[in-house]
């Protein structure tokens, strides 16, 4: 049986007394279990009641301790203006547009009338996901309740376009940067809400490489998000999506209790770089093994993550939204099967 207190005792240090737990800190909504409950994307995103039906029937359904809102990466940049598609019931919710996109490859000036920090924080899906997630924690006391939010860079890119933020850093980083640190105040707003309201908040951070260069990671990423993770008075996680080996360093540097990268293709050459300095989550592959394998398949995954020491066993990114009940189930019992 998989339970919140094992969960705890691994951010907290505590040994255990056989195989690592398993649990999901990353997007967990799926087409299964949006059948099972009735609460379907894309209102789950923007309802706060279909929000936590669709997070609490992760455990019921498949019996992980761990409930995780929300399910899409959109939340921050709506709140600051930007316009979001929705997405479908397999799709999740997308950043379209933003009044600060100009078309010019260089970003222009950051407003002076953006929204307060506070503002950010007391209205829109910001107090909608902390409201849930905390309504979660009070009434089923028994989950260990993550809550997601993206580090300034990420929300940077959001609302700038990510392609246009790149472009512009190489023409103009002064202008690039002047926009992800004036992003800091948020996301600290944010972190600190959220973790009034969770056990844990994972931050989605910005430090694949290829996508940013070290400078780039040094400039955009490092010190921002350690501002970040400061706010934070409950447990933290980083998250990084995509090849993050060349930033473990820093990561573990920055004050997070664990990170949760992509490193299922590289799981021994990630875990001796990591040796030891914070907490590993990982490493089920969620397309490979989540999506297209076999419950065989996410038991096999699951044992060589525990055997290469990962401390907690959790798919290496969100997991798809058509992944197999059966293979979410496979996971969840990993241990007794």
């Amino acid at each position: 049986m998989n339970t919140k207190d094992e969960i705890v005792d691994v951010f907290d240090d505590q040994p255990g007394d056989g195989c690592p737990p398993p649990a999901v800190f990353t997007q967990t909504g799926t087409a299964g279990q949006m059948m099972a409950c009735g609460a379907y994307w894309p209102d789950a995103n923007f309802d706060a009641r279909g929000m936590e039906a669709l997070a609490l029937q992760f455990s019921r359904q498949f019996g992980f301790a761990t409930a995780r809102v929300p399910y899409c990466l959109t939340v921050e940049a709506e709140r600051l203006g930007a316009t979001v598609s929705p997405g479908r019931d397999n799709s999740q919710p997308s950043v379209v547009d933003s009044p600060f996109r100009t078309g010019d490859m260089v970003p222009g000036p950051v407003p002076d009338d953006l929204i307060t920090p506070d503002e950010f924080v007391s209205g829109g899906r910001c107090a909608m996901v902390a409201e849930v997630a905390g309504r979660i924690m009070r009434d089923h006391e028994d989950l260990f309740v993550t809550a997601g939010m993206q580090d300034p860079s990420c929300v940077a890119g959001q609302i700038l376009g990510a392609e246009n933020m790149m472009m512009g850093y190489m023409l103009d980083p002064d202008a690039v940067r002047a926009w992800v640190d004036a992003m800091v105040p948020y996301t600290c707003a944010y972190g600190k809400l959220l973790s009034e309201n969770a056990d844990n908040v994972t931050v989605i951070a910005a430090a694949n490489t290829d996508l940013y260069s070290p400078e780039m990671y040094a400039d955009l990423t490092e010190s921002q998000l350690r501002r970040t993770l400061s706010s934070i008075s409950c447990f933290s996680t980083i998250h990084s999506c995509g090849r993050s080996f060349d930033f473990i360093d820093s990561l573990v540097t920055l004050g997070a209790d664990g990170l949760s990268l992509e490193a299922s293709h590289e799981t021994d050459k990630y875990m001796e770089r990591v040796a030891g300095r914070c907490k590993m989550f990982g490493t089920v592959n969620p397309v490979q093994t989540l999506l297209m394998g076999t419950p065989e398949d996410v038991v096999a995954e699951a044992r060589r993550s525990a055997v290469a020491g990962f401390d907690i066993i959790t798919p290496e990114c969100g997991v798809p939204p058509m992944t197999p009940d059966a293979n979410l189930l496979a996971l969840s019992q990993y241990r007794e099967r």
